[in-house]
């Protein structure tokens, strides 16, 4: 039978994925994500490097590539303490291990980095890992095959394992029935722990589906079991079906945003272009000045890209071609989003230079220039055919990487602090210290230290941004990283 044709690797890869399911629960603090992610990390990674090589599969160049990615990922939550990009980490993270798999066993849709990476995404994501969801059981049960106690065993432990809430709920029953074995239960449960043994039992249920979504994931692309589902002429056949608009519905559409974006910078001309010249409109304080339009023109730089992409997808072509008319319309409304994103920049650089930085500032002006390095990718596209998904993913990896080793939190504090010390900036927003996390700590510490005495309102801030921060996640090497732990550090030894 199929489900007896396994190999030493594949049954001992099984028990290690049932091994990594209960430490996705047992490893990652969800409230406050930390080193207990890199240990995750390091764990899944390194079984499923041994097993790809019982399975004789060696490490490419784009895997190895995809490798160090991932490591560089696995590393930052030990070392920085931002949750907000722990998160996007997180997740960024999940995506690379299960390309690095595909890029491992050679069963991506395209050879090569491409657009087909959507194909990809559908294939690794869900196809390949749900259509083999129970081979992880199957390989448990392969190894007890002829073991007749081995068996035995295995349905024991899975009955307790599946009654467990109901045993639970009868024994609380008992305890409150009979005086006598309520005394033994609670003798009992403080020999055993009851409590942690529910919680270890309740993660290892909870990392079933896990385990059998990651082993679904590395076996089937081991095995090529269900990897052909996408390809690229079905990917080419689903884009072709989706060509379905009207050439002229397509332009009249794209002519219609380039006719609004060149009435609003006609009329708002005088006042837009101020901040390309570092000047202050009249009637405007900075705040209202930078503030105004900036996100609106951040969400208007995110539509015009969809609308892009859209246009280009549903748009029907003769031989293949993108039309030319579609060309011209796509580089009109690439430049007019440049122009828009050039503005938001430099009113924001304005509002940095008279208030500071904050979370949100440094984000927002993250995501703007990600976009306009796309939309300057797509503007050259179009005289110019070349591999451009691959340009933009590999742009896109750099700048989250820089992003996430950039110590944001650090560098706002030392930023606005040094300014405010060198008076090229007029106040300190307490507020705006407290938000950020303990990678700011050591910056506000020294700021702290070297304030005068006598100012009690400023060193009360301060004393209250440093030690306001440990607040939430919890604690131990779950929760840890090196920034967290220096700052608890510093708080220790807080002058009272």
């Amino acid at each position: 039978m199929e489900d007896y044709n396994f190999k030493v690797p594949d049954t001992a890869f099984a028990f290690a994925m049932l091994a990594c399911g209960f430490l996705y629960w047992n490893l990652i603090n969800l409230a406050r994500l930390g080193a207990g992610v890199t240990v995750f990390a390091v764990v899944l990674f390194a079984a499923s490097l041994v097993y790809l090589a019982k399975s004789g599969i060696r490490q490419n160049k784009a895997s190895a590539v995809c490798l160090v990615l991932a490591s560089l990922s696995a590393a930052q939550f030990a070392l920085f303490d931002n949750q907000f990009l722990q998160w996007l980490n997180f997740m960024y993270i999940t995506v690379l291990f299960i390309y690095w798999v595909c890029l491992s066993t050679g069963r991506r849709v395209d050879k090569m980095l491409s657009a087909y990476i959507v194909g990809d995404a559908v294939n690794q994501g869900m196809i390949v890992p749900f259509m083999n969801f129970g081979r992880c059981g199957a390989g448990i049960r392969a190894s007890f095959a002829n073991q007749k106690k081995g068996k035995g065993v295995l349905a024991a432990a899975l009955g307790v394992l599946i009654f467990l809430p109901v045993i639970v709920i009868v024994l609380k029953l008992l305890m409150s029935a009979d005086l006598a074995f309520e005394s033994f239960a609670g003798r009992l449960y403080e020999m055993v722990r009851i409590e942690e043994v529910l919680t270890y039992a309740g993660q290892f249920v909870l990392g079933i589906p896990v385990a059998f979504y990651l082993y679904g994931l590395v076996y089937g692309d081991v095995k090529g079991r269900h990897t052909g589902a996408v390809t690229v002429p079905l990917v080419d056949n689903v884009a072709i079906a989706a060509r379905i608009a009207p050439k002229i519905t397509i332009y009249s559409a794209l002519a219609s945003f380039c006719l609004i974006y060149l009435v609003f910078f006609a009329v708002q001309a005088a006042y837009l272009f101020s901040a390309l010249g570092g000047q202050l409109p009249d009637t405007f304080t900075y705040a209202e000045y930078a503030r105004r339009g900036f996100f609106e023109l951040c969400a208007v730089a995110g539509i015009n890209l969809a609308v892009l992409a859209v246009c280009h997808l549903a748009v029907k072509r003769e031989n293949g071609e993108e039309p030319k008319a579609l060309r011209i319309e796509t580089v009109t409304v690439s430049l007019f989003t440049i122009l828009l994103i050039v503005t938001a920049l430099s009113k924001m650089a304005m509002y940095i230079d008279a208030y500071g930085l904050t979370q949100l500032r440094v984000f927002t002006s993250w995501f703007m220039v990600l976009l306009l390095f796309i939309f300057l990718i797509i503007c050259v596209r179009q005289f110019k055919k070349f591999n451009s998904a691959r340009l933009m993913i590999a742009g896109f990896a750099l700048m989250f990487t820089i992003l996430s080793y950039g110590n944001v939190d650090g560098l706002i504090a030392k930023h606005n602090i040094q300014r405010y010390e060198a008076g090229t900036l007029k106040t300190i927003d307490i507020d705006a210290l407290r938000e950020l996390s303990d990678a700011a700590v050591p910056y506000i510490y020294d700021f702290y230290m070297k304030t005068d005495e006598g100012d009690d309102a400023l060193r009360e801030g301060l004393a209250n941004a440093i030690m306001g921060k440990n607040d939430f996640g919890g604690t131990g090497f779950r929760s840890f990283n090196s920034q967290r732990q220096r700052a608890e550090e510093i708080r220790k030894n807080m002058p009272q």
